[in-house]
């Protein structure tokens, strides 16, 4: 019976494991993408993402704490990744 409680253990240990290395896979295949559609998007002359005049209102009316969060809550990007691009848009 203990056997048994093991091998399930190592099993599900196994599986989340694979499923968490493929998620990391799958985020940074998506972050990629990301970067490669703004690249586009800015050599072909399309207009900014809609949050953008949003979160530099946040920067110039002093409220930088709620322009990283807001960079977070719409595209998506980690606590680094939103503190570079509210960063960016300061200057």
């Amino acid at each position: 019976m203990e056997y048994l409680s093991i091998t399930i253990s190592l099993v599900s240990l196994v599986v989340c494991l694979t499923v968490y290395n493929k998620v990391s896979a799958m985020e940074a295949r998506i972050k990629t993408m990301q970067v490669n559609v703004d690249q586009i998007a800015k050599s072909e002359g399309l207009p900014p993402h809609l949050v953008q005049n949003e979160v530099l209102q946040l920067v110039r009316n002093g409220k930088e704490v709620a322009a990283v969060k807001k960079a977070r809550e719409v595209l998506g990007l980690s606590l680094l990744e939103a503190k570079q691009y509210v960063d960016a848009l300061k200057e």
